[in-house]
Order: structure tokens, then sequence, then C-alpha cells
């Protein structure tokens, strides 16, 4: 198994990402009302870099 390397934010590259929820699920639906999605932002994706070793 491969270690991550770490970038200047200090966040591993191929770290898995985890977090508990302590909200039931009726309550997360009823906070996304189709006003808040309609609002909503996707949030930035940084996608790993493409190896040079892989050929077309």
């Amino acid at each position: 198994m491969r270690s991550g390397s770490k970038d200047d934010a200090g966040s591993a590259d191929d770290a898995a990402v985890s977090h508990s929820v302590s909200q039931a699920p009726e309550e997360i639906l009823a906070y996304w009302t189709p006003e808040r999605m309609a609002e909503a932002v996707p949030r930035d994706i940084r996608l790993p870099a493409q190896e040079e070793t892989e050929e077309s």
C-alpha cells in the first residue's frame, strides 16, 4: 500500500475522506428544499494528474 504525498495544504492526495453524520436522513431531506438546491454551488473537485506513462 502506498502512502500519499501531502500537498502545500497538508492533505494527502490519495487519502480517503469520511465524516460522521449526526442528523437523521429526514432532517437532511427537509433542509434541501428546491430553493436551496437551485442556489447550491458545486464544490471544486481536483482530479489526480494523468500519468505520463499511459499510452493513448
